[in-house]
Formats: C-alpha cells, sequence, structure tokens
C-alpha cells in the first residue's frame, strides 16, 4: 500500500511450491499434468521467450514473458473460467499486485459468478512483478510516472538503489509484449479488457488512462495513489484536456472514506499530503469538467473503508461493475401440490421483472 511511502517494506516473494514448470501449456488447464522427468529433460534442451506454467489455482497456469526492452521477465497469472470453452472469445480482467490479490480477485468472482450475482464468464489476468525482484522494489519502480517518489525510500534488494518512474515503459511493454502473447494463447476479447488496481496499481492505472486509454476498455481504480509527485497525474489530466477531446473509456473511480485527514492545516505535512479522498474526488471532477463525449464515469466514496479495506470492498464493486451478468433471479416458491418441493425454485416467474441491486 503507498498511503505512506516508508510503511511498504514487504519480504520478497518466493518461488511457489506448487508449480511444476512446462515447456509450453498453450490453452491447456491447469489440471493437466506432465510427467517431471521430461519436463526437466525438456527445460535443459529448450528456452522460450514466453513459458507457462501451472499455478495452484483452479483453471489457472502462469504465462512467462520476457522482455528484450526492459531486460526483466514477467508473470502473468491467467485464471480461465468455469467450463472453459476455447472457441468463445471472453472478456479479460487484469489486475495488478500479483502474488496477494490473485486469491481475493479469483475468489471473489468464482463467489459472485456461481452465486446470485451471476457476473460474465470472464479470463482473470494477475500481473507479477518482475522475476528476481521483490514486490516493492518492482512496483515502485514499474507502476509510477515519474522519478520524483520519497527521498527517505529505502531498497529492499541489497545492492539495488530504489527506483521510481517507469510506468510508461512498463505500460509498453503490456501493449507490445505480454498482451500480444496473451491474446494468442487464449481467446481474449481485445475490446473488452479491463482493467483492476488498486493503490499504486490504481496510480498506474490513471496513467494508461490518461495516456492510451484505448488499452482498456474499462477501468477499476481503487485509491489510486494521486498524491505521488505532488499530485503530477491531477496536472496530466489538466495537460491532457488542452490536446485531446474525447477520452473514450468506462471509469469506476474509488476510495475509503477515511482515507483522509480531518483538517490538513494542522497535520503533519507527510500526513497532509495524503488526502486520497480529496485527491480523488478532485481528479473525477477535472475529467468530468472536460465534458468528454465517451468518457463514463463512476465515484463512490466507500463509507468506513480505510485504504486496505477498501481494497476487498472495491474488488468486489467493481467485479459488479465490469462485469455484470444475470443478476439475482426471482424466487418462485413451491406449489402446494408438490408434496416433497422442500426449497425455493430459482427461476424466474414469466411475469417476474429482475429486482435491482
Amino acid at each position: 500500500m503507498e498511503r505512506h511511502p516508508s510503511h511498504h517494506a514487504r519480504p520478497a516473494c518466493s518461488p511457489n511450491p506448487f508449480s511444476i514448470p512446462s515447456r509450453d501449456a498453450g490453452l491447456r488447464p491447469a489440471s493437466s499434468r506432465t510427467p517431471v522427468l521430461p519436463l526437466l529433460v525438456a527445460l535443459l534442451l529448450v528456452g522460450s521467450p514466453a513459458s507457462s506454467e501451472p499455478w495452484p489455482l483452479p483453471g489457472s497456469e502462469v504465462v512467462r514473458v520476457h522482455s528484450p526492452t526492459l531486460r526483466r521477465t514477467y508473470r502473468a497469472v491467467v485464471i480461465l473460467p468455469p467450463r472453459f470453452d476455447p472457441a468463445r472469445r471472453y472478456p479479460a480482467l487484469f489486475f495488478t499486485d500479483l502474488p496477494r490479490s490473485a486469491a481475493l480477485v479469483a475468489g471473489l468472482y468464482r463467489t459472485l459468478r456461481s452465486g446470485g450475482r451471476g457476473l460474465q464468464d470472464a479470463i482473470l489476468v494477475g500481473l507479477d512483478h518482475a522475476e528476481g525482484e521483490t514486490a516493492q522494489y518492482s512496483r515502485r519502480r514499474d507502476y509510477t510516472p515519474s522519478p520524483h517518489g520519497d527521498i527517505d525510500a529505502t531498497s529492499d534488494m541489497p545492492g539495488r538503489p530504489v527506483v521510481y518512474g517507469e510506468a510508461e515503459a512498463y505500460r509498453r511493454h503490456l501493449e507490445t509484449e505480454l498482451l500480444p502473447e496473451l491474446e494468442r494463447r487464449y481467446p481474449i476479447d481485445a475490446e473488452r479488457r479491463i482493467f483492476l488496481g488498486h493503490s499504486y496499481g490504481g496510480l498506474f492505472g490513471a496513467h494508461v488512462l490518461l495516456t492510451a486509454p484505448r488499452m482498456f476498455a474499462q477501468y477499476v481504480l481503487i485509491s489510486p495513489s494521486l498524491w505521488f509527485d505532488r499530485r503530477l497525474m491531477l496536472a496530466r489530466e489538466r495537460g491532457r484536456a488542452t490536446l485531446e477531446r474525447d477520452l473514450p473509456a468506462r471509469v469506476l473511480l474509488m476510495v475509503g472514506s477515511l482515507e483522509t485527514v480531518e483538517n490538513a492545516d494542522t497535520e503533519p505535512f507527510a500526513a497532509a499530503i495524503h488526502d486520497m479522498v480529496g485527491d480523488t474526488l478532485a481528479f473525477a471532477q477535472g475529467l468530468r469538467a472536460r465534458g468528454y463525449p465517451s468518457l463514463h464515469l463512476d465515484v463512490r466514496v466507500l463509507d468506513g473503508e480505510d485504504h486496505d479495506s477498501a481494497f476487498a470492498a472495491g474488488v468486489r464493486l467493481g467485479l459488479e461493475w465490469a462485469l455484470p451478468g444475470t443478476g439475482r433471479v426471482a424466487r418462485r416458491p413451491c406449489p402446494p401440490a408438490e408434496r416433497f418441493c422442500r426449497w425455493p425454485r430459482w427461476r424466474a416467474a414469466p411475469d417476474a421483472a429482475r429486482p435491482s441491486d
């Protein structure tokens, strides 16, 4: 979380003990298994710029893509929907901050899809940090739009200085390397890509929105760290408005109501600059003031949520907003004549209208 840069130390992520590397799984579900010995031989004999491996979540696998430009390798976890059909084209939801976000996003999606909410079938794609780096080190660099980060930040990778400001380079990696590889392997509908990010991930999403809005059709930005570099993203939004006349995207902006200060004048400077409610509302106000004809903006302040708890609440709302499905169907009680009917039937009556959420 980036509410205060000095509070972000995370341990380095160790290799997944459940993962078994494979040469190229393509569209094969993670449940398929290859004997370990041939795999080891293949790894010794064959090198590939993009490879995949199983991941211990149902219907998922990891795709590894090396970036010659950045000289780094990134992983993406691809989570396929139940009853996956390779002949269909699916919307794809891309979310940041793997691995910590994978279980939350995938679990909520499966629960909301199979329950009364009936979310759309979709492919979920978790974006991991660079291999060989800690999550903190990688996200500071890849999710921030300028090199002017916290001057007091310390690196959690010995011998490597803290780096900020490579969001645009990372965005180009997604656009020109990762997305084409994923869309070659999986039936992703490029017109229905969705981005979801929290904190620094939300800041990166705001950067993509203002730089290349057509990369994604929908943006779910949860508690974006718009305070970064003296609210640089708010200034960039104003600058973009002088050059562009439209912003073709659907955007859901969310922030917790507790992500603010009661009186900035009495707070220490480090706390006063983190009025994330004020920053989010100011960003939304600027976007609305431009009158972009193709922009659809929804803003929600999540009552009682702080920077951490807003993530879980925002993921749930974001999934329902971006992937609305059939919704809760009307109940029809058991007919009195059916002696052994115990439960209401979950099917719509002919004249029943769908209730609003």
